[in-house]
C-alpha cells in the first residue's frame, strides 16, 4: 500500500481499497507457507472484476487499485459485482473460507495519491465496521478532516473543561418497580458546535485512536457512581460500554483488572456491554478476552440484540450474563404482533440459557407494561429516566426505593 500511496494516478481515476473481513483470524488458521497464496488468490478475484492488473497489498488485509473513473451509480454497480466474486469461497491448500470483503472508493481526483489511498482505506474501514459493502469518501468528510486531525486535543481539552461529561440512564428492575442499575453513557457539549452525537464523536475518536483512553475515562467514572451507590441501598449494577476496536486488544483484560483493583470495587458490580458486530478483527482473541473478564467477575451484555448479523451466533458464542434487546423491537410491541412475538419468544430463549433480559426504549406506560406481562427482568428508557447527571440519579434513586420500601 505504501508503493501505491508513492505512486502518482493517471488522470481521470478512482482509487478503491477493499478490506477483507476477519482477515488476521483466517491468517492465524492457515500455516505460514500458505499466507502469500491466500493473499494471491483474494488479488486474482479482485484482477479478474476489476480488470485490473497491478492490485497492492497491504499487512493488515487491505488490496488497493485505482480504475478508470465512471458514473458513480455505475461504479458502485461494478463494485457490487466485483464482491459478488467472492460469494464462492476461496481454497487455501486443505483449507476452505468464506470471504467477506468490504470497498472503500476515494474519487477526489485533485487530492495527492497518499491523501487518496488514507480516505479510501478510511473508508473501507468504516463500511467494514458498519456492515456495508462500499464507503464513499465523500466532500463533507473533507470538510471534516480538520476536526478529525485535531480531535486528540479537542478530546483532552473536553476532559479537562467538563465538556466532556458523563451522564447515567437508570435501569429498573421491573418486577420490584426500583431503579437497580444504570448505563453510563458519554455525553460532549462542545462550546462552538453544540451538543455532538455521541455516534458522531465516538467513530471520530476510534478513527483518532483515542476511543481506548475514553473507555477507561468513562470506566473509572462510573465505578465512583456505583461505589456511592451501593453504599444507598440494595445491589446497583453499572454498565459500561466496550468498543468492538478494543474487545481484541492484547492489553484489555490487564487494564480492566489493574482499574478495578486501584479503585477496590467488586468487578461483579460491574457490566461490560458488548455491541453484536461484524467489525471484531480476531473474533477468537475477542472471545477469550470477555471470557477472562467474565472470569475475573465481570457480568457481560449483548448489546441492541436483534440487530447485528449473527445474533444467535454471537449468543452462543459469548459467556453472557445479559442480553439487551433493542428499541426498534421494544418500541413496536404494542402495535406490532410481529414485534411482540419476537421480543416474546426473545425473552424465552434468555431466560432458558440462564440471561437476565434488558429492554431498551421504553417510551410510555403501556410498552412497559407488555413487558411486565412477557417476563422481562429490566427496562430502560425515556418513560423511566433519560441519561442525566450523577445527582439526578442519585435523586431518583433514593426516591424509587423509598417507594419501593413503603408499597
Amino acid at each position: 500500500m505504501l508503493a501505491l500511496a508513492n505512486d502518482p494516478l493517471p488522470v481521470g481515476s478512482d482509487l478503491v481499497v477493499a478490506v477483507i473481513a476477519r482477515y488476521e483470524e483466517i491468517l492465524t488458521t492457515l500455516p505460514r507457507e500458505l499466507h502469500g497464496e491466500w493473499a494471491r488468490q483474494i488479488a486474482r478475484r479482485i484482477t479478474a472484476g476489476s480488470g485490473t492488473t497491478t492490485i497492492y497489498h497491504g499487512e493488515g488485509g487491505q488490496f488497493g487499485w485505482c480504475e478508470e473513473a465512471r458514473p458513480l451509480e455505475m461504479q458502485l454497480d461494478h463494485l457490487e459485482g466485483l464482491r459478488a466474486l467472492f460469494a464462492a469461497p476461496l481454497i487455501i491448500g486443505s483449507y476452505t473460507f468464506d470471504t467477506n470483503i468490504h470497498f472503500g472508493l476515494d474519487r477526489n481526483e485533485g487530492l495527492d495519491t497518499s491523501t487518496r489511498v488514507n480516505s479510501a482505506l478510511a473508508s473501507a474501514n468504516e463500511a467494514l465496521s458498519n456492515g456495508r459493502s462500499i464507503e464513499l469518501f465523500e466532500a463533507q468528510r473533507l470538510a471534516e478532516a480538520p476536526w478529525e486531525l485535531s480531535l486528540h486535543a479537542r478530546i483532552e481539552e473536553g476532559l479537562r473543561n467538563g465538556d466532556i461529561w458523563l451522564a447515567y440512564q437508570p435501569q429498573w428492575h421491573i418486577a420490584e418497580n426500583r431503579i437497580c442499575g444504570a448505563e453510563a453513557l458519554i455525553r460532549w457539549n462542545h462550546p462552538t458546535r453544540g451538543p455532538i452525537s455521541p455516534d458522531a464523536f465516538i467513530l471520530q475518536a476510534e478513527r483518532a485512536g483515542r476511543i481506548d483512553a475514553l473507555t477507561y475515562w468513562v470506566l473509572d467514572l462510573a465505578i465512583t457512581a456505583a461505589l456511592a451507590l451501593n453504599t444507598r441501598g440494595p445491589r446497583f449494577q453499572m454498565s459500561v460500554n466496550l468498543s468492538a476496536q478494543m474487545v481484541d486488544k492484547s492489553d484489555l483484560v490487564a487494564n480492566f483488572a489493574r482499574i478495578v483493583e486501584r479503585r477496590g470495587i467488586d468487578p461483579t458490580l460491574l457490566t461490560v456491554e458488548v455491541t453484536e458486530t461484524s467489525s471484531v478483527r480476531n473474533r477468537p482473541v475477542a472471545c477469550q478476552n470477555l471470557t477472562r473478564l467474565r472470569e475475573m467477575g465481570f457480568r457481560l451484555s449483548i448489546d441492541d440484540f436483534g440487530t447485528g448479523e449473527a445474533s444467535l451466533a454471537y449468543l452462543a458464542d459469548l459467556p453472557s450474563d445479559e442480553l439487551k434487546i433493542d428499541r426498534r423491537f421494544v418500541s413496536r410491541i404494542t402495535s406490532s404482533p410481529r414485534d411482540a412475538t419476537i421480543v416474546a419468544n426473545t425473552i424465552s430463549l434468555a431466560h432458558a440459557l440462564g440471561q437476565t433480559v434488558v429492554a431498551e426504549g421504553i417510551e410510555d406506560p403501556e410498552t412497559l407494561a407488555v413487558l411486565r406481562d412477557l417476563g422481562c427482568d429490566l427496562a430502560q428508557g425515556y418513560h423511566l429516566g433519560r441519561p442525566q447527571a450523577f445527582e439526578q440519579l442519585e435523586k431518583a434513586y433514593d426516591e424509587s426505593l423509598l417507594q419501593f420500601r413503603t408499597a
